[in-house]
């Protein structure tokens, strides 16, 4: 069996790992932006409260509205500071499987190199043969 053949199931294996790395990757890329997406509208709800909680305190508001707008505030910055934890998280994880598959890649990538490298090898081998053969035969016609 010629090398080509021998490495294709170990090039057809890694080329399956490699999408494996990828639909990895690609997940780990989608929950980042979910992610990002939450924490931007928890910003962004956190600055329309805000600015409600300015409105109000500017038309006049009692003790009891004061302590509750405040305390939600706060949970708000609690939520966002989570949320922030979450999205760094995700980066983190997004960038790991982000190498995992160029490792993943770089590896089929070389394979390939080499089984067409050996393909390469076959067919100069094969096209000597068949030019000897030719050779051969029109020295046997003359």
């Amino acid at each position: 069996m010629s090398p080509s053949k021998r490495l294709k199931p170990v090039q057809r294996f890694a080329h399956s790992k490699e999408q494996k790395a990828a639909r990895m990757m690609g997940q780990a890329k989608k929950s980042l932006q979910q992610e990002e997406a939450k924490l931007e509208q928890l910003k962004q709800y956190h600055q329309e409260y805000l600015e409600r909680f300015k409105k109000m305190a500017g038309e006049g508001m009692n003790a009891t509205q004061l302590q509750e707008y405040r305390a939600f505030l706060t949970k708000l910055d609690e939520a966002i500071n989570q949320q922030q934890e979450v999205v760094a998280a995700s980066v983190i994880n997004h960038s790991s499987t982000k190498n995992f598959w160029k490792k993943k890649h770089s590896r089929t990538q070389a394979l390939n190199k080499a089984v067409d490298k050996f393909r390469k090898q076959e067919r100069k081998i094969a096209d000597r043969l068949e030019q000897k053969e030719n050779d051969d035969h029109s020295q046997r016609e003359k």
